[in-house]
């Protein structure tokens, strides 16, 4: 009774957040995404923000949605969307979608929005 009543509780807490973390959960596909070029993983999309790792060249991360940030110029390329890469504590995690093989959005689906960052 406990386990189920904490996991509706952790359940409620997330959907009560922001709107991006409700946008997150409607967007359960992954998208294997392979970095052309090593790439931080950041806390949001900027480069102003804290970094949490990074993804090297030729390692492929599942992608769960993209969003708008910081626009990145690097290696005479430009691109201003950033795809969210990790989700396995809870936090969101983000990486220019710059440095991943595939189109502007490294192939994710437009549909996979995450919302605003």
């Amino acid at each position: 009774m406990k386990l189920v009543l904490g996991t509706v509780l952790a359940a409620a807490a997330l959907l009560a957040g922001s709107g991006v973390a409700q946008a997150e959960q409607a967007l359960p596909q992954r998208t294997p995404v392979t970095a052309w070029a090593d790439v931080n993983i950041r806390e949001c999309p900027a480069t102003s923000c804290k970094v949490f790792g990074v993804i090297k060249a030729g390692e492929t991360v599942d992608a769960f949605c993209w969003t708008h940030g910081e626009r990145i110029f690097d290696y005479g390329l430009v691109n201003e969307y950033w795809l969210m890469v990790s989700r396995q504590d809870g936090g969101r995690y983000l990486s220019s979608a710059l440095y991943f093989k595939g189109d502007q959005r490294a192939n994710l689906p437009i549909e996979n929005y995450c919302g605003r960052a």
